[in-house]
């Protein structure tokens, strides 16, 4: 009788849109509620203990929907171009997970619908690919694999929880003032929203992204408390689409609520992966290796 009750409040707040998630209050209760529900999934568990529920899949891939996590797929156009936006809400930061292609160094990479499987996540999105170089600050599931503070990578820090705090630039000094607990840290970016602030100019920006140029790319940002969006553009290998500025991809984010947002990996590396399957960009038909993703799990047993 509690859980049906509490999933009509969680589903109430979904529905209630920027306004509940702004509300730190709303936000909170949320989170309180579901604790005494819902048991975290320990870091150190690699593979989720919930399998995705089948039925909860939403008919013609528009997302997920249980007790716990709630998954909303948008096609929008923006700047000639076709946009995936994907917008989670979870019950606990612990469904906001990472998965690693290969253990540590490992440079192999693999396709994210694998990763996704392999740890039975409900949605998957490709990562920072920090196994490709040797710079920037990468921890994953609380494990710290590189702290080598680089001035040209901002940071991506996801805390215990759930929420977004973005170092720009990267200096040690920034890195050791956190007072938070680092559960994950990415080292790709830019980032393309601070506190609400979204990026403007790219004349200081040092990282080779293709700044100026209209290509496929991806960004995660946070909207409120444990809710999230993801956005995959197109890029001009689809038909149809031009593709994205670092610029443009800011200005999207800033317009769709991001309080904080970061480039991830981009161009044929965008994959954005439900129920096993790759849903953006289909056109070219592409599927390619990458080094991590970041995952979402149900709680429901």
């Amino acid at each position: 009788m509690f859980r049906r009750l509490f999933a009509l409040i969680f589903a109430f707040s979904l529905l209630a849109g920027p306004a509940a998630a702004e509300s730190p209050e709303a936000g909170d209760s949320t989170a309180e509620a579901a604790q005494t529900i819902f048991e975290p999934i320990p870091w150190d568990v690699k593979v989720s203990p919930y399998l995705p529920h089948e039925e909860c899949f939403l008919p013609d891939g528009a997302g997920y929907h249980d007790d716990s996590l709630d998954i909303r797929v948008e096609t929008i156009r923006r700047f000639d171009t076709t946009v995936t936006c994907v917008y989670v809400t979870i019950a606990d930061p612990s469904q906001l997970r990472c998965e690693l292609s290969q253990k540590f160094p490992s440079k192999t990479a693999t396709v994210v619908p694998t990763m996704a499987k392999r740890v039975n996540a409900v949605l998957a999105v490709n990562g920072d690919y920090f196994i490709y170089h040797n710079e920037g600050i990468s921890v994953r599931n609380g494990t710290v694999y590189r702290v080598k503070p680089n001035r040209r990578r901002d940071t991506l820090i996801i805390d215990d929880k759930g929420d977004f705090t973005i170092i720009s630039p990267t200096t040690r000094e920034a890195w050791e003032s956190f007072e938070g607990t680092v559960v994950h840290a990415f080292c790709f970016g830019p980032a393309l929203v601070i506190n609400g602030q979204q990026l403007t100019d790219v004349s200081q920006l040092k990282l080779n992204v293709g700044k100026n140029k209209r290509i496929q790319r991806c960004a995660i940002g946070q909207l409120g408390p444990l809710s999230y969006l993801i956005v995959a553009t197109e890029g001009p290998e689809n038909k149809g689409s031009k593709g994205f500025t670092i610029l443009q991809l800011a200005e999207l984010c800033a317009e769709l609520g991001c309080i904080n947002a970061y480039n991830l990996d981009g161009a044929s590396s965008s994959s954005v992966v439900l129920n096993y399957r790759k849903i953006n960009a289909l056109s070219t038909g592409k599927k390619r290796p990458v080094g991590d993703c970041i995952w979402f799990a149900t709680l429901v047993p």
